[in-house]
C-alpha cells in the first residue's frame, strides 16, 4: 500500500475512540455468526446514521432560510414544461451541483438545490418527502431505498472516488508489520485482522463506518461479501469480520475517528482523504485489487418537477464544463473502473448490520439557563429553535435507539445544575399504556419555551454528571453518548467543578477505557467560547461543533443525533 496525496484543510472536529475490549470481541464474533440463520428472510429497514453534519436540508417543496439554494425565476417557453425542480445534493457534490444548476438554469429551467447527508434523504424518503432528482453520494442508497419500495429511476454516474484505508504513519507502520502491502486486499488484510485479534496482539485496530450511511464502507464491505470466501457466502470466516466490525463500528467522521486515535484504521474515499487537515498526518493507503469505487449518480423520482429541466440538469452534470467542478471537488468525473456493486448483496447488507450492529444509547443534555431566551431573527428565540431542533430528530432516529433527557442551568434539583427529565429507554419501549418513550419526549420537549428558562449555565457539573452516569450504565452491546447543546460557557454561580478538573476527570475516566462514552458538545450562537468546548470534547476524546448562526441548529442537532443512532 502506498500514500495518496492530501489538500485543502476543512474545519476539525475531535472524536474518541471505542474501545476494542479482546474478550467481548470475540464473543461478540462466534455469538454473532448465529445472526446470519436469521438473515434470509429478514425484512428490517435500513437505519438513518453515521452522517456527518450538513446545516443545507429542505423538503420537496423547498429548502428553509438557512439552506443553501440555487434558482431562476420559471417562464412559459413553447411546448416546454417550466415548472421548478427540486435537487437533493450529496455535500461532497453540492458545489458542482449547483454551478450545473446554474448553467442548465435559463428563463424556463429553474432548480432549488439543496445538501443532504445519506441518513437523513433516507429517512425522507420513507416519510414519503421527495425531491424530483437526487445526486445521491453512493450508488447503493437508492438501491436501498427501492428496496423498500421507493419509485425511482438511477441515470449515469456523475462522479466516482476509490476507496482507501485511511491511517497514520504509525498506523501504516504497524500495518507493514502484520504483512500488509500495496499488493493486499482488503479480504487478506481482513483476514491478516482476524488471526491478530485472535492472538490478542493486533497492532491496529480495523474499523469501518455503518455501510448504511457511510458511503466508503458500503461501497467496500458490498464488495467484500461478493467474492468465493466474501461473508454473504455460506460458512465463511468472513461472517464473523463483519460481526467484529458491526460492534466496533465509528459513529461519525471516520477521520475523526483516526485522528483520535492513531491506531485506528477506516476506509474512507480518495476525496476524503484529499481534502483531511494536513496535520492530522492521515494517509490513504489504496488496497491491492482497486475494487471498491464509491459511485454517485443522478436519480429522478418525484414526478413533480418537469421531466424536460431534469434531463438539462443531467447533460450538464455530465458536460465537460462539469468536470472540471468535479475534479476541484477531489472526485473523478462519471464512473471510475471498479467492481460494480450487486444490488442483492447491497440489500443484504443493510439487513444483516441492522441485526449486528450495536444498540446506540444518546442522554441529551439541554441548557434551559436565561439566555436561551435570546431573540434569533424577527420573533423566534433559542429555546424555540432547540425545541424545534429536538422534535424534529425525535422523528428521525431508529426505535431501537435509546434516549434519555437532561435539562441544566443552576440548581435545578436542590444543589445539582442538572434534572433527570426522561430517563433512558428505547424509544419504541412502551412506558404505559398507549404511550412510548418517544411519545414521553416528545410531549416533554414540546414545553420548553420561556417559561421554562431559569438560572445560569453549570456545563461542567452537568457533563461530568452525565458521563459518569452513562458510564455507570454502559453495556458492551451498546454505544453509549452524552450529546449536551449550550449557548454559551461554563458559569456557574454555585461554584461547582472549574474546567482544570472536568478535563483531568474525563481524561483520567477515557484513558482506563473501562466504560467508554462518546460526547459530543454543540455551542451555538455568539457567545460559545469555542476554544473551552473544543478542550472539553478532547479530553473525552469526543467531539465539538460551534453554530454561530442559531436558525442552523435544527438541522445540525438532526444530523448529530442521526449519525449516533445506528
Amino acid at each position: 500500500m502506498h500514500g495518496v496525496a492530501k489538500h485543502s484543510s476543512p474545519t476539525s472536529v475531535n472524536w474518541g475512540p471505542v474501545a476494542l475490549v479482546s474478550l467481548v470481541v470475540l464473543l461478540l464474533v462466534v455469538g454473532g455468526i448465529s445472526v446470519f440463520q436469521l438473515l434470509g428472510g429478514s425484512d428490517d429497514d435500513g437505519a438513518t446514521a453515521g452522517e456527518t453534519p450538513t446545516t443545507d436540508v429542505a423538503g420537496a417543496s423547498g429548502p428553509g432560510p438557512d439552506e443553501e439554494e440555487q434558482t431562476s425565476e420559471p417562464a412559459g417557453r413553447g411546448d416546454l414544461d417550466c415548472t421548478p425542480v427540486t435537487v437533493w445534493s450529496a455535500p461532497e457534490l453540492l458545489p458542482a451541483v449547483q454551478a450545473a444548476s446554474e448553467r442548465a438554469g435559463d428563463e424556463c429551467f429553474s432548480y432549488a438545490v439543496v445538501s443532504r447527508e445519506a441518513a437523513t434523504a433516507q429517512a425522507a424518503l420513507r416519510s414519503g418527502e421527495t425531491p424530483d432528482v437526487w445526486v445521491a453520494g453512493s450508488s447503493g442508497w437508492p438501491e436501498l431505498m427501492a428496496a423498500e419500495g421507493v419509485d425511482l429511476e438511477v441515470g449515469d454516474v456523475v462522479a466516482s472516488s476509490p476507496v482507501v484505508l485511511a491511517a497514520s504513519e504509525p498506523a501504516a507502520r504497524a500495518l507493514g508489520a502484520l504483512g500488509v502491502s500495496e499488493d493486499t486486499t482488503f479480504g487478506q488484510l481482513t483476514a491478516l485482522y482476524r488471526e491478530a485479534v485472535a492472538s490478542g496482539e493486533a497492532p491496529v485496530t480495523l474499523r469501518v463506518g455503518d455501510p448504511r450511511v457511510d458511503q466508503a464502507s458500503m461501497a467496500l464491505l458490498a464488495a467484500a461479501g461478493a467474492g468465493p470466501d466474501g461473508w454473504a457466502q455460506a460458512g465463511s470466516d468472513a461472517r464473523g469480520t463483519l460481526v467484529l466490525l458491526a460492534q466496533t463500528a465509528v459513529q461519525g467522521d471516520p477521520l475523526v475517528a483516526v485522528a483520535a486515535d492513531p491506531t485506528t484504521v477506516v476506509p474512507v474515499t480518495q476525496q476524503q482523504v484529499a481534502g483531511a487537515d494536513p496535520d492530522l498526518g492521515i494517509r490513504g493507503l489504496p488496497f491491492g485489487d482497486g475494487a471498491s469505487v464509491v459511485r454517485m449518480p443522478f436519480v429522478r423520482i418525484g414526478d413533480a418537477g418537469s421531466p424536460q429541466a431534469a434531463d438539462a440538469l443531467e447533460e450538464a452534470l455530465t458536460s465537460e464544463d462539469a468536470a472540471g467542478d468535479i475534479e476541484d471537488l477531489g472526485l473523478q468525473p462519471g464512473d471510475a473502473d471498479g467492481q460494480e456493486p450487486d444490488p442483492e448483496i447491497t440489500q443484504t447488507l443493510a439487513r444483516t448490520w441492522t441485526v449486528i450492529a450495536p444498540q446506540s444509547r444518546i442522554l441529551t443534555l439541554i441548557d434551559i439557563s436565561g439566555s436561551m431566551e435570546a431573540v434569533v431573527g424577527e420573533d423566534t428565540t433559542r429555546i424555540d429553535l432547540t425545541r424545534q431542533a429536538a422534535q424534529t430528530a425525535l422523528s428521525v432516529v431508529p426505535g431501537q435507539t435509546a434516549i434519555g433527557l437532561w435539562y441544566f442551568a443552576t440548581a435545578l434539583d436542590g444543589k445539582n445544575d442538572y434534572r433527570d427529565v426522561v430517563r433512558l429507554r428505547p424509544l419504541n419501549e412502551v412506558v404505559r399504556s398507549g404511550v412510548t418513550q418517544k411519545d414521553l419526549l416528545l410531549a416533554e420537549t414540546d414545553k420548553l419555551d420561556l417559561d421554562i428558562l431559569e438560572g445560569d449555565t453549570g456545563l461542567h457539573d452537568s457533563l461530568w454528571a452525565a458521563y459518569t452516569a452513562m458510564q455507570e450504565r454502559y453495556s458492551p452491546e451498546a454505544i453509549s453518548s452524552v450529546l449536551l447543546l449550550t449557548d454559551g460557557i461554563n458559569d456557574d454561580s454555585t461554584g461547582g467543578l472549574s474546567e482544570k478538573q472536568v478535563v483531568e476527570r474525563l481524561s483520567k475516566a477515557r484513558d482506563s477505557g473501562d466504560a467508554p462514552v462518546t460526547v459530543v458538545l454543540i455551542g451555538v450562537g455568539p457567545d460559545v467560547d469555542a476554544k473551552a468546548l473544543d478542550r472539553l470534547a478532547k479530553a473525552a476524546g469526543g467531539e465539538s461543533l460551534v453554530i454561530r448562526d442559531p436558525r442552523e441548529l435544527p438541522q445540525v442537532f438532526v444530523d448529530v443525533v442521526a449519525s449516533r443512532a445506528p
